[in-house]
């Protein structure tokens, strides 16, 4: 199985410098112009990456900037915003450059979360793998890796947790004890395998990319969706077939070692 075999980078260049007319910022602490500049080009870039891998979302993202003085890196928490509207919270350290803050997968994780509606808890491995799968496709756009250290850097990953998974229990179930144990980037990254899975099969089966699939999610379906059988059925649908559907029942019946053995 080729691991992250997705696109071409993308040129940081071609991003527009002027703020996206889809961001609303909400400045919830005291920042100067100079830095209020970084975090609209920082944030400006990604989100531009964002929509060059998963297409335009089809509302307001409203980024809200927290200061965290003394970090020991640029974005040391953040967090989706999902009640009555799309965004993020950011805490960041300003003092840092702005390539430390672009070479940080915070803002690629938290904004690629919001393709997709929110899940519940109880499908935080689905949501957060989702997120961990994104992150690195869209730091691929904005040429921070490569496409072989893509590969690297999702075996890795994989390598590291699959000894968390090495159990007869379902996959499902597995994830969610990693997750009351608060072993959460075990849980992360294990479901991150979910979408590499599917990657492969899409473009085996139907000659086209989870990326590619979600561009047309976004403009036919983001917005009706509210559940994770709803997302998967319109996955479904998109692509006419039900490679998308049989993979989460995989997931959800077999083992978590065999789930995981591909890799």
């Amino acid at each position: 199985m080729t691991l992250g075999n997705v696109g071409g980078p993308y040129a940081v260049s071609h991003i527009p410098v002027e703020s996206h007319p889809n961001i609303v910022w909400h400045w919830e602490d005291d920042f100067d112009t100079v830095e209020r500049k970084k975090v609209e080009g920082w944030l400006t870039e990604v989100n531009g990456a964002v929509e060059a891998t998963l297409g335009e979302y089809p509302f307001e993202m409203h980024f809200h900037i927290y200061r965290r003085n003394n970090s020991r890196e640029p974005v040391p928490w953040a967090n989706t915003r999902r009640n009555d509207r799309q965004g993020v919270n950011f805490h960041i350290d300003p003092t840092y450059p702005l390539q430390s803050f672009l070479n940080d997968w915070t803002a690629p994780h938290e904004i690629s979360h919001l393709s997709i509606p929110y899940l519940g808890r109880n499908f935080a491995w689905f949501a957060e793998g989702y997120a961990s799968f994104m992150q690195y496709q869209i730091m691929e756009r904005l040429g921070i890796y490569t496409n072989d250290q893509l590969s690297e850097k999702y075996a890795g990953k994989l390598e590291r947790v699959k000894p968390f998974y090495d159990r007869d229990k379902d996959f499902v179930t597995v994830a969610r004890e990693l997750q009351k144990r608060h072993r959460y980037s075990d849980m992360y990254w294990g479901g991150a395998s979910f979408f590499l899975n599917l990657d492969d099969s899409l473009k085996r089966m139907h000659d086209i990319s989870l990326t590619e699939l979600i561009q047309e999610y976004l403009t036919c379906c983001r917005m009706e969706d509210d559940t994770l059988e709803e997302v998967i059925d319109s996955w479904d649908r998109i692509i006419g077939g039900t490679a998308c559907s049989e993979l989460l029942n995989s997931y959800r019946t077999e083992p978590a070692s065999e789930v995981l053995e591909m890799f």
